[in-house]
Parts: C-alpha cells; sequence; structure tokens
C-alpha cells in the first residue's frame, strides 16, 4: 500500500519522463499530477487538504490512475480531457472535445470586473462571442448577476457543451450565429472574445495536446486574423459608446498591431500569465471604422 505523497511523486515524475506539454490549464508536471491523483480517488481538488499526504491511496483508484496516466502520456489528452473537468477562476466546468479546454487569461480581466477598461455604467448586456464551453461568460455571469448574458458560437457541439455547463453555472441565453451577426447595432456594453488565432505557422507546430482539440476553435488563417476582422467591425457596429471589447489574439498579436494605422490595441498586463489581450474602447472602434470608409453592415437576424 503506497500513501497519496508516493503516488503523488511517482506520477508527477512519470509526467516528467514522458516530457508532455503544460498548456491547458497547468503549468507544471507537479499540479497535472494532483489533479490526476485526486480525482481518480474521487476526491475535490478544491476541497481536499494536504492532510491526506501520508494516508493511504485507495487501492481501488489505482487502475483508474493508470488508465489516466495512459490517456495522458501515450495518447497525449488533456488533463481536462481526462478528469471530465476544469477550473477557471473559481468555477468548475464540464471539459470534454467538443471545445477548447478553459485557460483563456481573459479570465483576469473579467474577475477583475472589467477595471479600469470598462468606463460605462453598470453593464447591461454582456456577449461572450466564440464562446466554447461558456466559460468566460459564465464567470462574467458570476461577476455581474444582474446583467444580461449571452453567449455565442457557431459551432454546434460547442454550443451543446456550454447548454450543459449553463446547468451548472446560470445565463441568460445561448445562441447560435456566425460571429456577431446576429445582434443589433448600439445594443452591447462588453464583448468578450477569444475567437480562433492560431496562425497557419504556429498551427503547424501545435503540441500533440492541441491536436485533441477541435481545430476550428483554434486556426485563425495565414495571419490568425480571419475572424478578428470581421469581429472587429461587428464591434464597432454593436458596442454603445461607453462599451468595451476585450480580444484574446495570442502569438497573433503583432499581426493585430499591423491590421491598420488608425487600429490601435490596448494591451493588457496580465498579472497571472498569459499574453495578447487586447482592449478596445467603443469609440475609437467607431472612428477606425470611419477612417476606413467601412460601413455597417446589415443586421441579418437575432
Amino acid at each position: 500500500m503506497m500513501t497519496f505523497r508516493e503516488i503523488l511523486i511517482d506520477t508527477e515524475a512519470e509526467l516528467l519522463n514522458a516530457d508532455v506539454f503544460f498548456g491547458h490549464g497547468y503549468e507544471s508536471a507537479h499540479d497535472e499530477a494532483v489533479a490526476l491523483v485526486l480525482t481518480a480517488a474521487d476526491l475535490s481538488l478544491m476541497d481536499t487538504s494536504a492532510a491526506i499526504l501520508d494516508t493511504d491511496y485507495p487501492s481501488t483508484a489505482t487502475l483508474k490512475l493508470r488508465s489516466f496516466l495512459n490517456a495522458r502520456c501515450e495518447e497525449r489528452l488533456p488533463v481536462a480531457y481526462i478528469t471530465g473537468e476544469a477550473w477557471l477562476g473559481h468555477l468548475c466546468f464540464k471539459s470534454d472535445e467538443r471545445a477548447l479546454v478553459p485557460r483563456s487569461p481573459v479570465a483576469e480581466v473579467v474577475l477583475n470586473a472589467f477595471e479600469p477598461w470598462y468606463q460605462g455604467p453598470d453593464p447591461q448586456v454582456i456577449v461572450d462571442v466564440c464562446c466554447g464551453g461558456g466559460s468566460l461568460g459564465m464567470l462574467a455571469k458570476s461577476m455581474f448577476p444582474t446583467a444580461q448574458v449571452l453567449l455565442s458560437d457557431l459551432d454546434h457541439a460547442a454550443l451543446s457543451l456550454a447548454s450543459e455547463n449553463s446547468q451548472i453555472h446560470a445565463i441568460d441565453g445561448i445562441v447560435r450565429g456566425d460571429l456577431l451577426s446576429w445582434c443589433q447595432a448600439l445594443c452591447v456594453d462588453i464583448i468578450i472574445a477569444n475567437p480562433p488565432y492560431v496562425d497557419a505557422r504556429d498551427m503547424q507546430g501545435l503540441p500533440a495536446e492541441y491536436h485533441h482539440e477541435p481545430g476550428l476553435a483554434l486556426s485563425g488563417g495565414d495571419d490568425g486574423l480571419d475572424l478578428v476582422r470581421v469581429l472587429l467591425l461587428d464591434a464597432a457596429r454593436i458596442l454603445r459608446p461607453t462599451g468595451l471589447l476585450i480580444l484574446e489574439v495570442g502569438n497573433s498579436f503583432e499581426a493585430l498591431e499591423e491590421l491598420s494605422e488608425q487600429l490601435h490595441p490596448i494591451w493588457v498586463e496580465l498579472e497571472q500569465g498569459g499574453h495578447g489581450v487586447a482592449v478596445f474602447m467603443a469609440q475609437d472602434l467607431a472612428q477606425w471604422a470611419a477612417s476606413e470608409d467601412i460601413a455597417n453592415p446589415v443586421v441579418s437576424g437575432k
């Protein structure tokens, strides 16, 4: 019989020896080992104390842990797809291959109640576009419970996962739509956008773990900005004058910087790590759209 401590040490060593990639919510072999060891023993990551370390590891959990490690080390599945859940901020979400593993650094901006960037009145409408499993929008709802928070995505599979998560965390609506074409003009206070933004070069070099995630949610075209260009136009059309767009573009930040001389992203300094998160004020986007002589597109539906 081995203790939790011994099992944890062995699991961490196995992950290190397998040279797995840590990019899906856990930053180290130790963190992943804790998640796998506790989940296999049917224990909570949040509510289990260090007091168990020198107690015996349940024999019934050993086989489950072995299957977890095979999936992680041999198949290169992300931990969240193995355990079926992922934490973002203070909320836990169902996670599987229907959508990206929740891990966006935009969560830090949301948990800071969009301060100091949002300067408008209490937001009435918040939209999480390209929502995947819905984690960012649900975090926003937890911060602004009186706001109407809507999730939007084009992918049926992702929306089915978001719908399941909405049974755990309240949300006001889920819309299947092409980006923000379904939104009326000047009706949204805050847009949270984590669109596909991986450029063609980075797509070719992604570690194996990312190939288990839906490619539709990752690939952003040659420069990573295929959908970002449309989102910026949508945001200029639908944001109220005091509104705010929070946009994640990851490694495609240089392409966004070079997109237009009239477009000036404000890059967020993230204390919790991550990069490539920009904010845009509604009035700045409106001026950019005007400078580009871009007419507001006709709203195709609700």
